[in-house]
């Protein structure tokens, strides 16, 4: 049971290694679609002279998001159909499963948020309730909905054709591949 410490250390580098890969890839794919959607937003308020600064909003949303996608990527709810329904069918069941669960966490992190001031479960979820933007709820679900669509496309897509084959092919030149007709 005496560990080394150096096999220990090394365990951990590995890990955080695989974590910084997995989550911050996925990060910056959800941080460049979240990005284009806060500069719209920004675009769109500054035709009315308001000022918004959405950079932290940004990171936090990307962050998170990109979690909840790696976990739910390791539950059976995000693999339930990989093998056995086409590639649409099952990135349309992986975004709506995935907003879903998305919308839950935010609004659980708002509810806590307001819990904190009011004291009382009850009046955060009605303090919510009552003022509810749909609005920008429904620009914040069609947005989500089309930067998971692309992601679960662009994994789907990578894991049937083997894992890394799709990264290849996108950032590399057709003349570095061996077998090109020409």
């Amino acid at each position: 049971m005496n560990e080394d410490p150096a096999i220990a250390q090394t365990g951990m580098l590995a890990w955080a290694k695989h974590e910084a890969k997995e989550v911050g890839l996925i990060t910056l794919y959800f941080l460049f679609c979240f990005g284009v959607a806060f500069l719209l937003q920004k675009l769109f308020l500054a035709s009315h002279d308001i000022e918004v600064y959405v950079l932290s909003t940004l990171v936090i949303a990307a962050l998170v998001v990109a979690k909840v996608v790696v976990v739910l990527d390791q539950t059976h709810a995000g693999t339930r159909f990989d093998l056995s329904l086409p590639l649409g069918a099952v990135a349309l069941y992986k975004t709506l499963v995935y907003a879903v669960a998305v919308l839950v966490v935010l609004f659980l992190e708002t509810v806590i948020d307001v819990y904190r001031e009011s004291h009382s479960l009850r009046a955060a979820v009605l303090e919510i309730w009552a003022h509810r933007d749909w609005n920008h709820l429904l620009a914040n679900v069609l947005c989500g909905g089309l930067a998971f669509a692309g992601y679960h496309l662009y994994a789907g897509l990578d894991r049937r054709l083997g894992k890394g084959t799709l990264r290849r092919l996108v950032t590399t030149r057709g003349a570095d591949y061996e077998g090109d007709a020409r």
